[in-house]
């Protein structure tokens, strides 16, 4: 699993404190994908909640909230709600992109969420399409603001990931470079460090 602790966005702060309260509502959500932590899990349902409501529609937010019901179904032991709360948490995540399809952290969210369900869900060339989308422009859209540089380097390792599946061993190294390059001290930089290095 990504473990990544963001920073707001450049042009996300100031919105009312919209930067902030995603800032927020990130750190919860990532301590959710890096160990399950259950009152961090109530948090980031709580902020999200709270920011549906300030927000309402807004896509990067509905992301978050669609990713969150994801995983929520990988740690439930209540069967009988996991296809519905698995749909649930796919239609939130589809409606964001289609809402918001130029907006990186919505689509980054969409990709890595699918990275890591399992192939009966069919999501495959879904995300593969979501990540060939946003590494062009990662390096720039953190640059920008548009994308903290955590996500945009995680969007390069997972880029790069898929190019050595491909085979395409020139492809892999420049995105895994491009990792390190934004954010070399990220879990995703790192990552990406070792991975660059096992392929020389």
């Amino acid at each position: 699993m990504l473990v990544v602790v963001c920073v707001p966005a450049v042009g996300q702060v100031g919105r009312d404190g919209y930067g902030e309260r995603l800032k927020a509502a990130r750190v919860a959500y990532f301590k959710v994908v890096e160990g399950n932590d259950r009152a961090a899990d109530a948090e980031a349902h709580r902020l999200l909640d709270a920011m549906g409501k300030a927000y309402p529609g807004d896509a990067v937010v509905k992301a978050y909230q669609g990713s969150l019901e994801l995983l929520d179904v990988a740690h439930d032991w209540r069967i009988w709600n996991l296809k519905r709360q698995s749909d649930e948490g796919l239609a939130l995540l589809d409606a964001a992109v289609a809402q918001a399809p130029d907006e990186p952290e919505a689509r980054f969210l969409r990709a890595a969420t699918s990275w890591h369900l399992p192939g009966f869900y069919h999501r495959r060339a879904q995300c593969e399409s979501d990540f060939a989308l946003l590494a062009p422009r990662a390096e720039r859209d953190a640059r920008e603001g548009r994308l903290p540089p955590e996500l945009a380097s995680a969007v390069e390792n997972y880029w790069g990931q898929i190019l050595v599946e491909r085979k395409d061993w020139g492809g892999a190294r420049a995105a895994f470079g491009a990792a390190v390059r934004i954010a070399a001290g990220s879990p995703a930089g790192v990552e990406a460090g070792r991975r660059l290095r096992d392929l020389k």
